[in-house]
C-alpha cells in the first residue's frame, strides 16, 4: 500500500481519508500544502509531464479558490469586504462566492441549521485555524456573543446582506470541496481521466486504477494508522470526512474541536467522526459537517451516504 502522506511523520498525518491503492508503474504523485492541509494529487495512465503539467494546473486553480474564499491572513477579498460591511447593507458578491453560497444556504435549510456558512466570527473567536492554535476555550460569556442568529444571510435581489453584525461568512465547510471539484475540472480539461485528489481527507476520485478501482481506506479516528473500512471505487466519486481529531485541543481532561454547533457555539460532540459520499466534493464537504453536528437532519436528501462513529465509538451506517 503506497500514499505519499506516509512518509511524513505521524504528527503530520491529520488526513482524514488515505489512499491505500497500491500504485501502478504509470501513477504520477505530487503533494502540495493548501488550504491548511496537504493535498495529494495521484494521476494515472498518463505519461510524467502529461500528468505533472495538469496537475500544476490544477493547483494553481484551488489555490485561486483558497485567495477567494479564505478570512485569514492579509490579502483582501469579497468575503472579507462583506463581513466588514454594516447590517442589512446589500452588497454584490463575484458569482462564483454568490453561486457557492447559494448552495451553503441550501444545505442549511436542508440540514435544519447543523450547517451555517455564517459562523466567521465564532471560528476566529476559538481561533483554530490561527497560529499558535488555542490551547483553551474562550469564557462562556464570549461564545454566547459571538454566536449568530440563524439564517442570518439573505438575498436582496442580485445583492447578499446580513442582518447583523455577529453574522461573518466562514466558506470553511464547503470551500475546500469546491476546490477539489475545481481542481479536478481542470485535470480533465487537460486530458486526465483516471486521478484523485485529497485535500486532508476531502477526497474527489475519477476513472480507475489501471484494471482496478481506486482502494480508498476511511481513517479510525482514534487510532492513528488504523483504518474502519476500505472502499474500491470507480467513475466519479466524491468521499469527505469530518472528525474531531483534525484540528483539536485537550483542556483539563475534555477535548474541544473546530467542528462547531451553530446553535450553541461549543464544538459538537454527538460524533468522533462522519463520512459522506456525494456527487460532489462540495457537498460532501458540507453534508459532513452537517452530520457531523447533526446525525439525522430531517431532510438529508437521499443521495448522499452516511457512515459515522459517535461518541461511544460504534460505528452507524455504511457506505457502498
Amino acid at each position: 500500500m503506497y500514499s505519499p502522506l506516509l512518509r511524513l511523520p505521524r504528527s503530520l498525518l491529520f488526513t482524514l481519508l488515505l489512499l491505500t491503492a497500491c500504485s501502478g508503474p504509470s501513477d504520477v504523485h505530487e503533494t502540495r500544502f493548501l488550504m491548511g492541509t496537504l493535498v495529494d494529487y495521484t494521476v494515472s495512465g498518463v505519461d510524467q509531464d502529461k500528468a505533472e503539467q495538469a496537475i500544476s494546473a490544477a493547483a494553481d486553480e484551488m489555490q485561486r479558490i483558497e485567495d477567494t474564499f479564505t478570512i485569514y491572513g492579509d490579502q483582501p477579498n469579497a468575503v472579507k469586504a462583506f463581513n466588514k460591511e454594516p447590517p442589512n447593507t446589500p452588497v454584490t458578491l463575484p458569482d462564483e462566492v454568490s453561486y457557492v453560497l447559494g448552495i451553503a444556504l441550501h444545505v442549511q435549510q436542508q440540514s435544519g441549521g447543523a450547517f451555517d456558512p455564517a459562523l466567521g466570527g465564532l471560528n476566529l473567536l476559538w481561533g483554530f485555524s490561527l497560529d499558535p492554535p488555542p490551547a483553551s476555550p474562550p469564557s462562556a460569556d464570549a461564545i454566547r456573543a459571538a454566536v449568530p442568529p440563524s439564517h442570518c444571510i439573505r438575498r436582496s435581489g442580485a445583492q447578499w446582506l446580513r442582518t447583523d453584525r455577529r453574522c461573518q461568512l466562514d466558506f470553511g465547510g464547503i470551500a475546500k470541496g469546491y476546490a477539489i471539484d475545481r481542481g479536478i475540472e481542470v485535470l480533465r480539461q487537460h486530458g486526465i481521466t483516471n486521478a484523485i485528489i485529497n485535500a486532508g481527507g476531502d477526497l474527489r476520485l475519477i476513472g480507475s486504477h489501471g484494471k482496478r478501482p481506486w482502494r480508498i481506506g476511511i481513517r479510525d479516528p482514534r487510532k492513528p494508522g488504523g483504518v474502519l473500512a476500505e472502499l474500491d471505487l470507480k467513475g466519479d466519486k466524491s468521499i469527505v470526512t469530518s472528525g474531531d481529531y483534525e484540528r483539536f485541543f485537550i483542556y483539563q481532561g475534555k477535548r474541544y474541536h473546530h467542528i462547531l454547533s451553530p446553535k450553541t457555539g461549543w464544538p459538537a460532540m454527538q460524533n468522533q467522526s462522519t463520512t459522506v459520499m456525494a456527487p460532489s466534493a462540495m457537498l460532501a464537504d458540507a453534508w459532513s459537517t452537517a452530520l457531523f453536528v447533526n446525525a439525522t437532519p430531517p431532510e438529508r436528501p437521499s443521495s448522499v451516504l452516511l457512515m459515522r462513529v459517535d461518541k461511544a465509538g460504534h460505528i452507524h451506517g455504511k457506505l457502498q
